[in-house]
């Protein structure tokens, strides 16, 4: 699929002049920038599609340590590429409303915050919980759709849940604050229900829930 380069989504860091038409990713067009982009434009280790595809199609590169086979698949904030050849580990962030690529350590790139985005009760003692990049998880533990949790993406296990709460350290993940870190102080109350009051450094902004990251 392909859109044309002057409608592609803010975050992206690529140029808007230039080709007509770019590719997407396979999903999570607003939420992600795909491998492709990733591993040619931004790092420039490949030159063309052909070879990004070739990296990809023999297992070269992994995301959140498994191997993807898609050059379109998608990066999104927090996740982490690993590329085995170099030995190196790059962790998608946003700044200043762009994504960014930050080279991190091995150690750094077995872990990941991802959003809660919804919970279904499976039985007495176990509740399902579905995290924003699609995986589900059967936990004992008490949590609530928007917290966050740390998720060791090596052995496939929940390290920590961070709770959306007052005193949370959030990170601003869409719109014209995306990139900026604050601190949850309360609640503004809706017709239809809420936002949240987040302290940045220079003042005080009421967000909705879809834009907020709980990271600590």
């Amino acid at each position: 699929m392909h859109i044309k380069r002057n409608t592609m989504p803010k975050p992206w860091p690529i140029p808007r002049k230039g080709t007509k038409f770019i590719s997407v990713p396979s999903h999570a067009t607003n939420k992600g920038i795909s491998l492709l982009f990733v591993l040619r434009d931004i790092l420039g280790i490949a030159k063309t599609r052909k070879e990004v595809r070739y990296m990809t199609l023999n297992g070269l590169v992994k995301v959140n340590n498994k191997i993807r086979k898609d050059e379109n698949f998608p990066l999104q904030v927090f996740d982490c590429i690993n590329l085995e050849k170099s030995g190196k580990n790059y962790m998608l962030e946003i700044k200043n409303r762009k994504f960014i690529l930050k080279e991190v350590s091995s150690k750094e790139a077995e872990t990941k915050i991802v959003k809660i985005t919804g919970k279904k009760i499976m039985g007495k003692r176990k509740t399902q919980m579905n995290l924003d990049d699609g995986q589900n998880f059967l936990v004992k533990e008490k949590f609530s759709v928007g917290d966050s949790v740390i998720l060791n993406t090596k052995e496939n296990k929940i390290e920590k849940i961070l709770q959306l709460k007052e005193g949370a350290k959030i990170e601003i993940i869409l719109g014209k604050h995306a990139g900026e870190k604050g601190k949850l102080m309360g609640f503004e109350k809706l017709i239809r229900g809420r936002n949240y009051i987040i302290k940045l450094d220079d003042k005080d902004v009421s967000l909705p829930y879809k834009t907020l990251l709980v990271i600590g």
